[in-house]
């Protein structure tokens, strides 16, 4: 049979509404009269009641007519696991979704054109004052923040503190001072010998110093010093309590620490539809250390290929795959790399990545963003793989979508932030219990504070550009990290947070770096009811 002819069979059955699976379609495509077979499947009666077809489906199919041309009964005869265990037919001959069915809206994401910058004074002065203004609005919005004060403000209202406690003593009434509710910037933070943390707040007119006491708690029942001990330089906050006057110093008195946060109450996006998204990141394709077998396994598995029952409905139905970055290993992104590589050539490296999506169901949409290891810039906000590094992968067409760092695009009506998480390293040195091994941790913390790398001159590097694309303004549905190399789900405030781990097992400089790696698991999440589920393609030894 001619490729024309496998095609025109394959759309007559998506013609019809039906869905069918990679082995399903080999064995129709392997029979002497395929088009009598496929006249069988999409017969009104079928086609209600097996909306995707699956090998399984079509034995009963089959035994349930008089259809009794022998090479087809012998077919049914010898079929097993053992001789469909690889899939290969081009992609476009065993694709499961229908092609053209998707509902994309790419809602930011950093061009070639948007990224430019002079380094400049006042391109650094714009990028901090915007994000000031943006995070500002964030609080604007909420009833306990809508009216924080400007520092200079808050010192307008100064209580004597030697004065007040001199009446205390006395045993004279005083009055409180009143709360305040003061909005800035983090200048600096540093901890007392009494353990209070002492933060400077400033705003581009005047600066307010700030002291969390270490032995309280805030009215959420956390100590404040928890709190303050996840405050990064750079971020924009609020902080609540009295502002007093002590030895010719103002300062506030913290009673309370507000991130801007995601907020409780919100309307989570779903799909109308029952359909899929998988999630993936760190190939590190080109390393010695790229788990060749186990992603090609995935691949399969993708392609209809030695799933479990419990999993069909998930393989039938994804309809997108996104990866966070880091697609090759790249050259010379850490010391003496080169002995790591077994492409020592970043042109091979994305070549080889190319073959690998290529076995990917034309029905299943490819969304990628560049990580560190990517042949693009490092500082960001960065904008997508170039062409002229990655050609291989521009030439898959539009069954790839290639966006920059980061991005938020809404698939089905459900709405996926992707980033490939370098501040990560910032967080595990700044805060307090977040570590590689728990990435999870890093991620709720970006999300309290609605910006995804908050620290400048760190090891993440900012570009200082007019607009901070690094502020989160929309609430996503779906946070996408990759980076940590260890999968981690979970929900903060509705929001499901995704570490998809990688497909490259330890290197040298990993362990240098106390990364202990969890390669070869896949997240998968049902976009109507923002269910997840893991798979693992990679199995540890005992």
């Amino acid at each position: 049979m001619t490729i024309s002819e496998r095609r025109e069979l394959l759309h007559r059955i998506i013609e019809s509404g039906l869905q069918i699976a990679p082995d399903a379609l080999n064995f129709i495509m392997d029979q002497d009269s395929p088009s009598t077979l496929v006249d069988i499947i999409i017969s009104d009666s079928y086609t209600t009641e097996y909306p995707i077809i699956t090998l399984d489906i079509l034995h009963s199919i089959l035994d349930s007519t008089y259809y009794e041309e022998s090479s087809v009964q012998e077919q049914l005869e010898d079929t097993d696991d053992d001789n469909h265990d690889i899939v290969r037919e081009p992609a476009i001959e065993t694709g499961i979704v229908e092609e053209g069915k998707w509902d994309i809206l790419i809602q930011k994401t950093p061009e070639f054109n948007l990224v430019g910058s002079e380094g400049t004074v006042d391109d650094f002065l714009a990028l901090f004052r915007d994000r000031y203004a943006r995070i500002r609005q964030i609080y604007q919005s909420r009833i306990d923040t809508a009216n924080a004060l400007s520092p200079a403000a808050a010192k307008l209202r100064v209580v004597d503190g030697r004065r007040r406690r001199a009446m205390s003593r006395e045993g004279i009434r005083t009055e409180r001072a009143p709360t305040q509710v003061v909005l800035g910037m983090v200048k600096s933070k540093n901890v007392s010998r009494s353990g209070n943390i002492i933060i400077e707040l400033e705003d581009s007119e005047d600066t307010l110093t700030c002291i969390i006491p270490g032995n309280m708690s805030g009215p959420d029942g956390k100590t404040l010093s928890e709190k303050g001990g996840s405050i990064l330089i750079d971020e924009v906050i609020c902080m609540s309590g009295y502002v007093e006057y002590v030895n010719q110093i103002q300062r506030m008195i913290v009673r309370d620490i507000i991130f801007p946060d995601i907020p409780t109450a919100r309307n989570l996006g779903r799909a109308n539809r029952n359909l899929y998204a998988v999630f993936i990141s760190d190939l590190h394709v080109g390393s010695k250390e790229f788990l060749e077998d186990e992603f090609n396994t995935f691949l399969n598995w993708l392609r209809g290929v030695d799933v479990d029952s419990d999993l069909k409905e998930v393989v039938n139905s994804t309809r997108y795959l996104f990866i966070a970055g880091d697609l090759i290993d790249g050259i010379g992104v850490y010391p003496d790399q080169k002995a790591d590589l077994l492409l020592p050539d970043i042109y091979d490296q994305y070549k080889a990545l190319s073959k690998f999506l290529k076995k990917i169901p034309n029905g299943i949409k490819i969304i990628c963003i560049p990580g560190n290891h990517d042949a693009c810039r490092q500082a960001l906000p960065k904008p997508p793989i170039p062409e002229e590094f990655a050609r291989p992968l521009y030439d898959l067409g539009d069954r790839i979508i290639m966006l920059g760092d980061p991005s938020q695009i809404r698939v089905d009506g459900v709405s996926v932030l992707l980033t490939h998480g370098d501040s990560q390293d910032d967080l595990v040195t700044s805060i307090p219990g977040v570590s590689y091994r728990e990435p999870a941790a890093s991620m709720r913390e970006l999300l309290k504070k609605r910006h995804l790398a908050p620290i400048y001159g760190n090891k993440t590097e900012l570009a200082p550009l007019r607009t901070d694309w690094m502020v989160i303004d929309q609430v996503p549905d779906i946070v996408h990290f990759g980076h940590a190399h260890h999968n981690a789900v979970d929900l903060y405030r509705g929001v499901l947070m995704i570490n998809s781990g990688t497909f490259q097992s330890q290197t040298e400089f990993m362990k240098k770096q106390g990364i202990d790696p969890t390669p070869g698991i896949v997240t998968y999440v049902n976009l109507a009811s923002g269910e997840p589920g893991v798979k693992p393609f990679y199995y540890f030894p005992e």
